[in-house]
């Protein structure tokens, strides 16, 4: 898995994975037709794992959207942080436009994004919160903490200390939920 996550699956060739695991080329192709069902073992299992991880999750009772997303920013961060093979694993994939792109992007449908939209649509229809589209703001959210992770941990040259996440998390939070007031009510905040 380090050498896809280091190098891609175009970088990474048999003989290298041969050489990192111990054993000969024909071992590999004994048990995997190609590399390719190789790299898709490699990925099946790590994103069963995650998703394992994220549907233990209980997200029950918690219906503040600054709490919810304040939660997932910081778990989503966290395990990133813990993970950063899983996260270069996948951006490879992103970029070199394997058919896992897209599993790697479900993978992050967890309860946590489920309860952020679900959130964001009950405001919207309440009018608590102004017109957005809760599928939408959801996914913006997570990709600007995605961005925030693929900076961070695998552009980076040092990855900052953790009390950097803290901060990112609540400037970001504060930013999605002020957007979502409406109008009137900010114009009637200002003028108190």
């Amino acid at each position: 898995m380090n050498l896809f996550a280091s190098r891609g699956f175009k970088g990474t060739t048999t003989r290298a994975i041969a050489e990192a695991a111990g054993v000969s080329e024909a071992i590999i192709f004994r048990h995997f037709s190609t590399k390719e069902d190789l790299y898709n073992a490699i990925i099946t299992t790590v994103l069963e794992h995650r998703n394992r991880i994220w549907e233990h999750d209980n997200i029950e009772g918690i219906e503040d959207l600054p709490d919810l997303m304040t939660r997932f920013g910081r778990i989503f961060i966290e395990r990133s942080r813990k993970d950063q093979t899983f996260v270069r694993l996948m951006l490879y994939s992103a970029l070199q436009d394997h058919k896992f792109r897209q599993r790697f992007f479900e993978s992050n449908r967890n309860p946590y994004l489920r309860g952020i939209r679900e959130r964001i649509e009950r405001g919207v229809d309440s009018g608590e919160f102004a017109p957005a589209d809760p599928q939408l703001t959801t996914q913006s959210f997570f990709w600007s903490l995605l961005q925030y992770v693929v900076n961070r941990f695998v552009a980076s040259a040092e990855i900052p200390p953790e009390k950097a996440d803290g901060a990112y998390i609540t400037n970001l939070v504060a930013v999605y939920t002020r957007s979502l007031v409406p109008a009137c009510k900010v114009d009637s905040e200002l003028t108190t």
